[in-house]
C-alpha cells in the first residue's frame, strides 16, 4: 500500500491494528487527529498525556484538550515507546512530562494521573533513582 493510500485509511478509519513502519511517514515528530473536521498536526513533545474512556481517548496538550474516537490501545501502538508509556489501564503518558511520581500517581504538567499496580514496577525500573528509602 502506498504512503497516500496508508494516509488516508487512518484518517477514515484509524490503524485497526495495522503497524506502520516509520521510515514509510512523511513525518515522523507528530500525529494528526481530527479537530472540528480538519486533521490537526499535534506533535509528539506537546502531548502531556491520553486518558482512554471505553470508545473515546482524550488527548491533553499544554494548550488544548481533544476528545477523539479511538481507543487508547490505538494510541498506544503508534505511539513511539521511548517516548510515551502506558501507565494506568486508562492511562498513557510522555515520559518527559513527570515531574512526580509516587506508588499509586504521578504528576504530569501538574496534574495528577493514577498509576496502576501492575504498570508501576515496569515504570520504577525504566528510571534513574538516587537516595534512599526506597
Amino acid at each position: 500500500m502506498k504512503i497516500n493510500e496508508t494516509l488516508k485509511v487512518i484518517a477514515t478509519n484509524g490503524t485497526n491494528g495495522m503497524h506502520l513502519n516509520t521510515k514509510d511517514l512523511l513525518i515522523k515528530n507528530a500525529i494528526f487527529i481530527r479537530d472540528k473536521g480538519c486533521l490537526t498536526k499535534v506533535a509528539y513533545p506537546d502531548i502531556v498525556y491520553l486518558k482512554g474512556d471505553g470508545n473515546y481517548t482524550t488527548l491533553v496538550t499544554a494548550k488544548k484538550t481533544y476528545s477523539l474516537r479511538n481507543i487508547l490501545k490505538e494510541f498506544e501502538e503508534i505511539l513511539p515507546e521511548e517516548l510515551f508509556i502506558r501507565i494506568h489501564k486508562s492511562y498513557i503518558v510522555n515520559l518527559e512530562q513527570i515531574a512526580t511520581i509516587s506508588p499509586k500517581e504521578l504528576c504530569v504538567a501538574n496534574e495528577k494521573v493514577p498509576v496502576g499496580r501492575t504498570y508501576y514496577q515496569a515504570l520504577i525500573n525504566g528510571i534513574q533513582k538516587l537516595g534512599s528509602g526506597d
